[in-house]
């Protein structure tokens, strides 16, 4: 309705006699109608126009302007197109009704009236123009749904030829322009027209609906993916729905990449390497064949991402990625056999990688594999500013004398490489079951050296060191020593490696610098010169950024200067960030500690990092010192690193002597100092005091020692 409501219609009487409009006006008022008048055909316009009534009584005979005239007006007008118009007519020939339909009446009514019927006969065509209006607004609801849609929809004949184009979408089609009456598989690609037939028959054969999928090539747009669906559409017709769907494939694709691969390295992960490895299992049952299993992590890969960052670990681990890819494929890739390129790399999670060599017996050396992989990770890289040397552990094992499982191969591989990594011999391990007990071994002691930390259960034992020239002590190393309530003395070689994977080195090493330095500072106290005192410091305690601010209150706290302690680094301190490194030893030289290299000829470092680096002193590491007697390999190194010393002006400390002949040694080649069990085994505090005031006798013996505090 445009003006009045479904119980009060409005209804405009158009008629040029007042008794006629008199009668229409009383019986349709009567009948709940509101009603208004006109006289002749231009009224009647302008009424509607006006008042927008609900429905029009017009008479055919009018002056000015007839009934056939104002209908075709209004129809015109755009409040008239859907308005209800009844002519009321005396004629009732053919023509008069035809063409009271052809200038757009909705009914007719011919006199004389019906008076009891007419307000029924209104409501009647009022409900149908309603409902008419009702449709046109679902029609049209239903165009603007299908032109919102993206899919191209069509209606087809069991034959393929097309009945209704309903969407008019752009389809990858073959030609363009009018589809209705073409046959379907002329106008898609090929791939697309091929399933055409099938589908059609699947519907008309159980009534389902049938799908495909394909991909189809486009020179604009490239490669497209489309589904066709085929829908049961009434008795001999079918709904054909045809949906670009490469956003969904494409979504799929980033699903089953972030579900198998890497996403920071673009490699295979743990659950497609599981998966590969199944596979690959069950392959060997049937062929007989050998596959193994490497794992691999890098070396105190954490002090790259607590010290630099996450951004550079990053960087760092899609440098290894890419490197070992090159090394593998260096090796597999080349060969002309079915094996060449089967082998296949993972990232297993945080700095963890594990390669699946596919057969054993055709292939290289899981051993010389390893190696490879090693070289390759360990040549120096550059990133971001920064120069690192990574090092990496790896354990292999191999199907079916270590496993028969996937499961079980990743974890005897995983141990083996544990076991490398604690070997530190550069080596790649094979999995033996003696690994099992060492890891059970390993997760006890690493419990109990959290508690022997809190139970005062570590102590500091120092070993003198004497000069050379006059064989007299001049200071001495500190070094830490557990004692465990059940198993005794456990050696530092077995509970530093734990101390250091477990994260546990960098409040051992605080430990141990509050603790020297306060010997220290009672020795001076009551007049005793220890002369300075040497404790290591671990790489993982650089890795960890404050480890200059620890040792520096340490010495602070005790009142001692800093000339009193010397710090003594291994070689594979050096390895990781070169940068980061230098600046921390820098800053420990600003601040006046000595640095010496421990263990020199058994790390990694080159020549170039002796005269980069602040360092004061190398210390020739017990293996080349015990052989000089007997090997003249030895004596060579040991006279090699005492040349280059004092080629750079840093003086040398030789270790583990344990005879006269290799102090005499020493002495010959200008070894500058020397300690050793000949000389002096690590002892505790008291005794060292007790050995300063045998030299000196007039230094007391006693209140030189404090007890050191529970951390």
């Amino acid at each position: 309705m445009q003006n009045g409501n479904d119980n009060c219609p409005v209804v405009l009487v158009a008629d040029d006699d007042a008794a006629t409009r008199y009668l229409m006006t009383t019986t349709l008022a009567g009948g709940g109608y509101s009603v208004i008048e006109a006289t002749d055909g231009e009224q009647a316009i302008r009424a509607t126009a006006e008042e927008r009534p609900d429905i029009v009584l017009m008479d055919v005979e009018m002056p000015v302007l007839d009934g056939y005239g104002a209908c075709s007006a209004i129809r015109r007008s755009d409040d008239g197109r859907d308005l209800p118009i009844v002519m009321v007519t005396g004629h009732d020939d053919p023509a008069s009704v035809d063409r009271a339909y052809e200038m757009g009446a909705t009914d007719f009514i011919a006199k004389p009236i019906n008076w009891h019927l007419i307000g029924h006969r209104l409501r009647y065509i009022l409900r149908g123009a309603r409902n008419l209006r009702a449709l046109a607004v679902s029609e049209s609801e239903k165009r603007a749904l299908l032109a919102a849609i993206p899919d191209s929809i069509f209606v087809l004949g069991y034959d393929g030829i097309v009945a209704a184009d309903l969407s008019g979408a752009n389809l990858p089609m073959a030609t363009r322009g009018p589809v209705v009456g073409r046959d379907v598989r002329t106008l898609l690609p090929p791939n697309l027209a091929a399933a055409v037939d099938p589908c059609i028959e699947t519907v008309v054969d159980t009534g389902q609906c049938r799908s495909v999928e394909c991909q189809v090539h486009d020179a604009q747009t490239g490669k497209t993916w489309y589904e066709s669906r085929y829908v049961p559409h009434g008795e001999d017709r079918l709904l054909l729905i045809v949906r670009d769907i490469s956003e969904r494939k494409a979504a799929e694709q980033r699903i089953h990449f972030l579900a198998y691969f890497d996403a920071l390295t673009g490699l295979p992960n743990r659950a497609s390497f599981m998966e590969r490895l199944e596979s690959t299992l069950e392959e060997a049952d049937a062929t007989r064949g050998r596959p193994a299993v490497l794992c691999t992590n890098l070396d105190r890969f954490k002090r790259i991402n607590d010290s630099l960052g996450a951004a550079t670990g990053d960087s760092v681990l899609m440098e290894v990625a890419n490197r070992v890819s090159t090394c593998l494929e260096a090796l597999f890739d080349a060969r002309d056999d079915a094996h060449a390129a089967s082998w296949h790399l993972a990232r297993l999670g945080g700095d963890e990688f594990a390669v699946l060599l596919p057969d054993l017996e055709h292939g290289p050396d899981v051993v010389s594999v390893g190696q490879q992989i090693k070289s390759a990770i360990a040549a120096p890289m550059a990133l971001g500013g920064h120069e690192f040397v990574m090092t990496a552990s790896i354990g292999a094992s191999a199907y079916p004398r270590h496993g028969r499982d996937a499961e079980a191969l990743i974890k005897h591989a995983t141990l083996a490489r544990d076991e490398a990594r604690k070997a530190g011999d550069g080596t790649c391990r094979f999995y033996r079951k003696s690994m099992n007990a060492n890891a059970i071994e390993y997760l006890d002691l690493e419990n109990d050296l959290r508690r022997a930390l809190e139970d005062d259960e570590l102590q500091i034992h120092y070993q003198p060191k004497y000069r050379t020239d006059s064989m007299r002590v001049c200071g001495a190393e500190a070094l830490l020593r557990w004692v465990h309530p059940e198993r005794g003395d456990i050696p530092p070689s077995t509970f530093i490696p734990i101390a250091e994977e477990s994260g546990l080195i960098a409040d051992i090493g605080r430990w141990v610098a509050d603790g020297v330095c306060q010997q220290i500072a009672a020795w001076q106290y009551f007049g005793c010169s220890p002369g300075p005192i040497a404790f290591n410091v671990s790489g993982h305690e650089f890795g960890s950024g404050d480890v200059v601010e620890t040792i520096a209150s340490a010495v602070r706290r005790a009142g001692i200067g800093t000339s009193d302690v010397q710090l003594e680094i291994t070689e594979s301190v050096l390895i990781g960030d070169i940068r980061s490194v230098k600046q921390a030893l820098h800053m420990l030289r600003e601040h006046g500690f000595s640095l010496a290299v421990d263990d020199f000829g058994t790390g990694y470092s080159s020549l170039c990092y002796l005269q980069d680096f602040p360092v004061d002193a190398l210390k020739i590491d017990r293996s080349f010192v015990r052989d000089v007697e007997r090997n003249t390999d030895s004596r060579t190194i040991c006279s090699g690193i005492i040349a280059l010393a004092k080629s750079l002006g840093l003086a040398v400390v030789g270790e583990g002597v344990e005879n006269d002949w290799q102090v005499e040694f020493l002495r010959r080649q200008k070894c500058d100092y020397v300690q050793g069990f000949l000389l002096g085994e690590a002892m505790p505090a008291d005794r060292y005091a007790a050995l300063l005031a045998d030299e000196r006798p007039e230094v007391g013996r006693d209140r030189v020692v404090v007890p050191l505090a529970r951390h």
